[in-house]
């Protein structure tokens, strides 16, 4: 049994994530984190408050390792090629953790989580800047990156959701090509 000396934040993030990895968000329960980390469920309170708050913490932790990983993959690269980086990599990153892509972008309201939202706009403004030298302005860049940003977000949410299982073109085919039309928008 792990002592609650032994206890921290990111050991609790970590077994959280594992539940929801494995059972899906509204499975999660400090009892649970608690058993996964061989503690009494009281001893998670110093840490979080409540199973929201354990919430918003695994949804930090999970867009700052997007935009981490995102970061890596562009190191020393611009412009199509970075755009093509960012838009394959995320795309990869949120299907390969469904059940966290799931809560980090349909299980939260953005606008009533400032410390979320503030998580989640490193990862936008990461993308703001590879768009920033194809844009003529400020509003031109945000534009040109929801546009970016939906259609990565709608092919995951889309593959998430099974709808492209009986398509006759398989989903990465597509998803290549439509981000190949977003770049060239972007870019023009």
């Amino acid at each position: 049994m792990t002592q609650k000396r032994n206890l921290s934040t990111k050991k609790i993030i970590e077994a959280a994530k594992e539940i929801i990895n494995k059972e899906g968000a509204e499975k999660l329960s400090f009892s649970k984190v608690a058993g996964v980390l061989g503690v009494h469920s009281q001893a998670m309170y110093p840490y979080f408050a409540d199973k929201e708050e354990l919430k918003i913490a695994v949804i930090n932790d999970f867009l700052d390792s997007l935009t981490e990983q995102i970061k890596e993959e562009l190191q020393g690269i611009s412009g199509k090629e970075a755009l093509r980086i960012y838009g394959r990599k995320l795309y990869e990153l949120l299907l390969s953790q469904p059940r966290l892509s799931r809560l980090a972008f349909g299980g939260i309201d953005y606008s009533q989580k400032e410390e979320a939202r503030n998580h989640f706009k490193d990862l936008v403004e990461l993308l703001e800047s590879l768009i920033e030298p194809f844009a003529k302005n400020d509003v031109d860049i945000i534009n040109r990156a929801r546009l970016y940003r939906a259609v990565i977000f709608g092919y995951a949410q889309n593959e998430l959701w099974g709808l492209f299982k009986l398509a006759l073109v398989p989903a990465q085919t597509s998803f290549e090509f439509t981000l190949e039309e977003a770049i060239a928008t972007i870019t023009a």
